[in-house]
């Protein structure tokens, strides 16, 4: 696959994962970095010249991948704390549960 074919997968590749990360959805990113890395094999195989002709482009898909990663790192870390509040939900809930139970218990016998 040429490289300006391989540019415009990616590029797409990340506005798709732009759009279904705004839904909320999990995705799946399998084969993005064979993809990438051979996108950098085709552009080390070109010559001078036309590697310069496509360094904005390059640059660009390097920003886009970046600012997806950090976009990807931002919904890790707010599941984890999702998990975390569920968690805590949890260990409050059965608390609240035990402590409801006890109460029943110890409550004096009315006669």
């Amino acid at each position: 696959m040429k490289a300006e074919q391989l540019l415009e997968d990616i590029s797409l590749f990340i506005g798709d994962a732009r759009a279904v990360l705004k839904e909320g959805v999990m995705m799946d990113l399998a084969g993005m970095d064979k993809r990438v890395l051979a996108l950098c094999e085709q552009a080390l195989l070109l010559p001078a010249e036309v590697r310069l002709r496509h360094a904005d482009k390059l640059q660009e898909l390097l920003n886009e991948l970046t600012s997806l990663g950090k976009d990807l790192e931002a919904q890790r870390d707010a599941l984890a704390n999702n998990i975390r509040d569920i968690a805590q939900y949890k260990k409050a809930h059965t608390a609240y549960r035990v402590t409801k139970a006890s109460d029943k218990t110890d409550k004096p016998e009315e006669s």
